[in-house]
């Protein structure tokens, strides 16, 4: 059996630290890359938010105005601040389903979070504006929202 040299020892370690530093500088890299495109989804989201209460500001439905074309609508002030708070909360639960699916949202939060589109799935306004966006909102988000119980209630 062979004896290995005190330096060929040391080589060796140095090359094993070497290689662990490179996978954890890797792991590091990619941890940051997923917080920028989160960062990223959030900008994105924030910016839709701030049409949404710009809308909300001046009066406007946007579900009317902006995704129908709809110049001549009548409603409520109450229902358009409603009908433009229900697009804001899909804008943040779908934001919400992308951080978690990134890994950036503990899974009890997120199971809190479905309750809550639970419920905004089943209100009748809600659904409206839910199928309105749908088209717009990613394919995985709206594969968590198929697998809802469908028990479309009539509430406002």
């Amino acid at each position: 059996m062979r004896k290995i040299a005190i330096e060929d020892f040391i080589q060796l370690l140095g090359m094993v630290g070497i290689i662990g530093s490179l996978i954890f500088v890797g792991l590091e890299m990619r941890q940051s890359q997923t917080i920028a495109k989160a960062g990223q989804q959030l900008g994105r989201s924030a910016l839709f938010g701030d049409l949404i209460n710009a809308y909300t500001e001046a009066g406007g439905d946007i579900q009317s105005l902006y995704f129908e074309e709809n110049l001549n609508y009548t409603l409520t002030p109450e229902e358009v601040i409603y009908r433009n708070g229900v697009h804001s909360a899909w804008l943040l639960y779908e934001n919400d389903f992308y951080q978690y699916s990134q890994g950036l949202m503990e899974g009890d939060v997120w199971q809190a979070k479905q309750r809550g589109i639970e419920i905004l799935y089943n209100r009748c306004f809600a659904r409206g504006i839910y199928e309105t966006r749908a088209p717009i909102s990613s394919e995985n988000f709206r594969a968590i929202i198929e697998q809802i119980p469908d028990e479309f209630s009539n509430d406002t």
